[in-house]
């Protein structure tokens, strides 16, 4: 009976979801859109820069993607991805700047405080 119960319950998911995004949809949805996903600006080095913060699921624990970029500036892109909301796009800002360092956009002087 078990097993029964299993298997309806298994094609009533398959069924219902028409895309691999959907129990996403179901676990975040209008609260992703509303307190979980942010979109804004920061300044980086007297630059207007945008950043993007976006929540993701990985092994059922919830992560955030961070992304900075400068447009008029640079098509450099800082990534990041951690279990902390409150340091995203600290991190993201940090990779923008190991990779505008590594290119020689800016100078280890500039790039020192937005690392730490």
């Amino acid at each position: 009976m078990a097993r029964v119960s299993l298997l309806l319950i298994v094609l009533s998911i398959a069924l219902v979801a028409p895309s691999q995004g959907f129990l996403k949809d179901l676990l975040f949805g209008e609260a992703k859109s509303k307190a979980l996903l942010e979109d804004g600006t920061t300044e980086i080095l007297d630059h207007v820069c945008n950043f993007r913060v976006m929540p993701r699921l990985r092994s059922w624990e919830l992560y955030f993607r961070g992304d900075v970029w400068c447009p008029g500036w640079t098509v450099i892109k800082g990534e990041s991805l951690t279990r902390s909301r409150t340091r995203v796009v600290n991190k993201a800002v940090a990779d923008f700047a190991q990779k505008a360092l590594a290119q020689g956009l800016i100078t280890q002087e500039d790039a020192q405080p937005l690392l730490e």
